[in-house]
């Protein structure tokens, strides 16, 4: 993988969010009641902050390149077939990316998934049964609903499946698939990319939800915050939190974008032993890529 100033960027944008992020759990005040923690995780209440901050990236990347060499061709498989019923396929040529459009691509798609994570993790917070499970010292310790400590705890599980669930989305836009229909009465056909429709899915539910959740996370963090111990560095992690949760698959992403000729090789192969190669050609504007 060549390593652009792009790459570098971001690889150094998220080493310092998450040694930042270590100094001020390993400073915490709270006063350890318990050796074993409160959570199920290993360790006392620093270490399991440590842990939960810090494993997100470890899984996103792990399962991510899981995603993207063994997941991925799957998912194109069975969703190019299913669409082949009442669509053509094919690709669309792919214009190289300026360092100013990859620099946004990055960004969007970090930022995407990382909501993506927390929001199916602030729904699951809101859950007793998950809560409650979730804690391995005092099930009936005070908490708020949605905890937002559970929610911190259960990122790097949730970050697994759904790792699995948009980098192969992300594969299906980079190799650039796309799906035509004729337009009744007329001459020509209309074309769009394939992954278009799950990629608004998906949008969707990470930007809007997530808005009105980071707001309620946001009042909870400062007000549980400044009653236990005044404003300290905590805080500011707690504040900066979203910016983690996208720092946390900045790996990953790169890892996705430097592979991008390498997966649309492997659609070219997929097309063609699927007899679904139309030889579309379109050419579409990169700003539309996501």
């Amino acid at each position: 993988m060549k390593l652009n100033k792009t790459y570098l960027f971001f690889i150094v944008l998220y080493i310092f969010l998450i040694t930042l992020s270590i100094i001020a759990f390993s400073l915490m005040p709270y006063p350890i009641t318990y050796p074993e923690g409160f959570f199920i995780t290993p360790g006392n209440v620093q270490v399991e902050w440590i842990f939960a901050v810090v494993m997100p990236g470890i899984t996103g990347t792990i399962f991510g390149i899981i995603a993207i060499y063994f997941i991925s061709p799957i998912f194109m498989r069975i969703y190019t077939k299913f669409l082949s019923k009442k669509s053509k396929i094919g690709l669309v040529e792919i214009k190289p990316l300026s360092k100013s459009s990859l620099f946004r691509k990055i960004w969007a798609r970090s930022i995407i998934l990382g909501f993506f994570v927390g929001n199916v993790c602030f729904s699951l917070a809101g859950q007793k049964s998950i809560i409650e499970f979730m804690r391995s010292v005092s099930p009936s310790e005070t908490y708020y609903i949605p905890d937002i400590e559970t929610l911190w705890q259960i990122a790097w599980i949730i970050t697994i499946p759904s790792v699995l669930i948009v980098i192969p989305i992300y594969v299906m836009n980079d190799v650039g698939i796309i799906k035509a229909k004729k337009i009744n009465g007329f001459q020509f056909m209309s074309a769009d990319l394939a992954s278009r429709p799950l990629y608004k899915v998906i949008k969707g539910f990470a930007g809007v939800g997530f808005m009105y959740n980071l707001a309620v996370m946001i009042i909870s963090w400062v007000s549980s915050s400044v009653e236990r111990s005044g404003f300290d560095l905590t805080i500011i992690i707690e504040m900066i939190s979203p910016l983690i949760a996208a720092g946390s698959v900045f790996p990953g992403i790169i890892i996705l974008e430097s592979l991008r000729s390498y997966n649309r090789k492997r659609a070219e192969k997929l097309l063609l032993k699927l007899k679904l190669n139309d030889k579309i050609m379109y050419q579409i504007d990169s700003k539309s890529s996501i």
